[in-house]
């Protein structure tokens, strides 16, 4: 167990440590106060935050050929500085006491997390994308303890951003071997991270205790984000990509601006899909919160501008665009394809529950409020604009449209899930609430 446990301590800390440290960064360059949320929420962000921030800086400092050891050293003290400096911040109890309700709805998450955990450790990993390229990316940089050109370049899909092949080498780095299981372990944490955030955010809104619960069961039942955290497609980074977004809209409904920005911009730093929304959300920050302007473009140029301007100078391109094919085929009918999939694809109750009809259903009733609530309409956009780009891939792509589509709609759905469950409760413990007002 020592292969497993050791690199959970060391990683975990690392990207708590690191995030925190973040994390109080930005709440002072937004002036708020973040101190009476619940350690839930705040662990959660900070490892999110953190995880971003030690892979990418290992990145670009491999650039000049600094060895990944050697910034997890570097990181190492910098995640000791800070666990001591903010201690308080991150182990203090919640300002408010624990009902028995709140206990027993961490208990019950908890024995599923440990389902989940036990379950993803005792699979091997097997599908097509982790043996192609996330797993030997992982191997290979694990090897090299740099960024190498022509290294990316023997996988599929090098254009793809490095957090989850860098927690895993890191975690190889740590042990000091080659291991499967420990990986899974570290990057069990991005898991981790979701349900906690997702539990908070749903205890916290003002709604019956039923619903809380139906909520969470609800998203629990979702079959494609189990066989993500714990099944067939362990190892993949389209859970991060989810995780990130519903992160940044969490903190984004709770005003937390510049914390939103930042985890939807490590989206990016997931897996290139993530980039739309990162950037859609980005302009839109930019153009409502003119005080924030500086840091918002800081943060857009710090975390999304290194790899787009490392693939862009090294020709490491997409195979997914292909504009010029869009001449030579019936490109109405593949678009009208493309949506008659999505349509099929978010009723399809055995993958996805009733999450999607819950979402739409809710934001036809209540699109006034969404229209009048500025942070809903950026969340709105980012999704909107999220799922025409996953269209428009699926029209323009060189790939046979039918098979394409089979392969790739759940993994692109599940990017929009957890936020699309998350909204859904928010908007109906809004209506809750205000009925409870007037009565």
């Amino acid at each position: 167990m020592f292969e497993v446990f050791f690199p959970i301590a060391i990683m975990w800390l690392m990207y708590i440590g690191v995030g925190v440290l973040a994390f109080q960064f930005l709440q002072t360059r937004e002036k708020i106060k973040v101190v009476s949320e619940s350690p839930a929420y705040i662990w959660s962000v900070s490892f999110l935050i953190g995880a971003g921030i030690v892979t990418l800086g290992e990145f670009v400092l491999s650039l000049i050929k600094v060895p990944f050891w050697i910034s997890l050293c570097g990181f190492g003290a910098i995640t000791l500085y800070s666990l001591f400096l903010y201690r308080h911040t991150l182990c203090s109890p919640t300002r408010k006491p624990q009902t028995i309700f709140t206990t027993l709805f961490w208990v019950g998450t908890a024995i599923m997390m440990f389902f989940f955990f036990t379950r993803s450790m005792s699979r091997v990993t097997y599908t097509w994308d982790s043996i192609a390229f996330w797993t030997p990316k992982m191997f290979a940089l694990w090897s090299d303890q740099t960024v190498h050109l022509e290294g990316l370049r023997n996988f599929n899909h090098p254009e793809y951003p490095l957090l989850l092949p860098l927690t895993g080498a890191n975690a190889f780095t740590v042990v000091g071997e080659y291991n499967e299981v420990s990986a899974k372990a570290v990057i069990f944490g991005f898991s981790l991270a979701l349900f906690l955030l997702i539990g908070n955010a749903l205890l916290t809104q003002k709604s019956s205790k039923l619903k809380k619960v139906f909520w969470m069961v609800l998203f629990l039942s979702i079959f494609i984000v189990r066989e993500h955290v714990a099944g067939e497609y362990v190892g993949t980074a389209d859970i991060f990509v989810g995780t990130y977004f519903v992160a940044g809209t969490i903190a984004l409904l709770k005003k937390h601006r510049l914390i939103a920005l930042v985890l939807w911009l490590f989206a990016a730093w997931s897996k290139s899909e993530g980039l739309v929304f990162a950037g859609v959300t980005t302009f839109l920050l930019f153009l409502s919160y003119p005080s924030l302007r500086k840091w918002i473009v800081l943060s857009f140029a710090a975390i999304a501008v290194p790899w787009q301007l490392f693939t862009k100078l090294s020709g490491l391109g997409s195979q997914y665009f292909a504009f010029g094919s869009l001449y030579a085929r019936p490109w109405i009918e593949y678009a009208v394809y493309s949506v008659h999939a999505f349509r099929e694809e978010f009723r399809n109750l055995q993958k996805w529950n009733l999450v999607f009809f819950f979402f739409l259903a809710q934001s036809f009733a209540t699109i006034k409020r969404i229209a009048q609530h500025k942070e809903l309409r950026i969340i709105y956009a980012g999704l909107t604009v999220q799922l025409l780009s996953y269209m428009v891939i699926f029209t323009i792509a060189p790939e046979e449209q039918a098979s394409f589509i089979a392969a790739a709609i759940s993994r692109l759905t599940l990017h929009l899930a957890p936020t699309a469950l998350v909204i859904t409760a928010y908007l109906f413990s809004q209506e809750f609430h205000a009925k409870h007002q007037k009565t």
